[in-house]
């Protein structure tokens, strides 16, 4: 039986130990200052909801909470974000569900029925991936802080164009208030970023990549300076066209032009979004589109573009140059209902010259959206 007056006094502690007043913890859960005096003096006991709040705000398991129990997390040293891994981590190969294992050495890897291993290496789930050839993080920039620079750097086209997509997402993720993200071909995280700092409710983010390079560089990142309480991080170096996730499991599926850096895979990553999304359940989501197929602007950047290309790169990109209402279409075709599009910013003006402008980014001219759409 569990006993009041000892997990009124666990609660009052880790209140403590984060230095809050019995408001100031009221108000992060969301309750009134008696309910959490009830609390610690034993009188009554929060209801799940509260203690699965309690849980993530203070770092500590809701058995720790009632039972004082808590050896899974502070005696092996596994990450909790790790721990909820079981619940709907599975085997790329096989299918079959994977749980968390530790060797002898007290190395950690994840193990499904079939013994098919994956370890567990600088705190990011190896599934032996590899970047896609051109689009090499460590070739690209050389570190974390040099794609920073590039990307909010005055001088980029994009800077401060239009609407901010971090608003924009921000809105409809509020709306809906997940418990389970997964971010795809998330790269350094830069479109989580902001929404991170902002979120005030319990959430576990899945962070999706298949460089596991740049997830070791994610992690030390959100666990150091973007570090935000309410907010579990768990990182997987996996294939986005195939992910190690179970069926109908996820509530949002987030990307920020993660989608079509997927290039050729980039609809198996999308249906992929819908298989592991629950009944209800959105993925929300930049994308660069064409403006207008038959605009002067749209055609004379197409014809740059594809003048600079091979061959090969040619096919490419005019299967994946669409404008949104192409792109809208295929959404529904995917299965997604109530498919919804905000514009960011429209294409840049063509230049009066006869070789395309940028170097790396193909698809700076293009115009932004953020689409949000539904798994019925």
């Amino acid at each position: 039986m569990i006993n009041k007056i000892d997990v009124g006094k666990r609660i009052s502690s880790l209140r403590k130990n984060l230095s809050y007043s019995q408001a100031e913890f009221a108000e992060k859960l969301s309750v009134s200052t008696q309910a959490v005096s009830k609390w610690e003096t034993g009188l009554t006991l929060p209801d799940i909801d509260v203690l699965l709040n309690i849980s993530w705000i203070c770092k500590t398991s809701i058995n720790n909470i009632l039972e004082g129990d808590d050896f899974i997390e502070y005696n092996t040293g596994i990450d909790r974000g790790l721990l909820r891994l079981n619940k709907f981590i599975t085997c790329p190969v096989c299918k079959k569900m994977l749980k968390l294992n530790t060797h002898e050495l007290n190395t950690l890897f994840l193990e499904c029925e079939n013994k098919h291993q994956y370890h567990i290496i600088d705190g990011v789930v190896d599934f032996r991936t590899r970047e896609i050839p051109g689009e090499q993080w460590s070739l690209s920039y050389r570190n974390y802080d040099e794609y920073l620079h590039e990307h909010h750097w005055p001088g980029n086209p994009n800077y401060r164009r239009g609407l901010n997509p971090d608003d924009v997402i921000w809105t409809e993720i509020e709306k809906l208030r997940p418990r389970l993200i997964l971010d795809m071909a998330c790269g350094t995280g830069q479109g989580i970023k902001l929404l991170v700092k902002r979120i005030n409710w319990p959430v576990t983010i899945v962070m999706v990549d298949l460089s596991h390079r740049i997830l070791k560089w994610d992690k030390v990142f959100y666990s150091t300076e973007w570090k935000n309480p309410y907010v579990e991080m768990v990182y997987l170096a996996c294939d986005g066209a195939n992910l190690p996730i179970l069926s109908d499991s996820i509530d949002v599926v987030f990307s920020y032009a993660g989608y079509e850096s997927m290039q050729t895979k980039m609809m198996d990553g999308f249906h992929e979004a819908f298989r592991v999304l629950k009944s209800g359940g959105h993925t929300i989501y930049t994308k660069s589109v064409v403006e207008d197929h038959e605009s002067e602007n749209s055609k004379k950047w197409i014809n740059l573009l594809l003048s600079d290309l091979d061959y090969n790169e040619q096919l490419w990109w005019k299967n994946g140059l669409l404008d949104v209402n192409q792109w809208l279409k295929i959404c529904k075709d995917a299965g997604f209902v109530e498919n919804n599009s905000t514009k960011i910013y429209g294409e840049l003006p063509v230049p009066s010259t006869d070789n395309f402008p940028f170097e790396n980014e193909m698809a700076q001219w293009m115009a932004e959206y953020v689409f949000n759409s539904r798994k019925p």
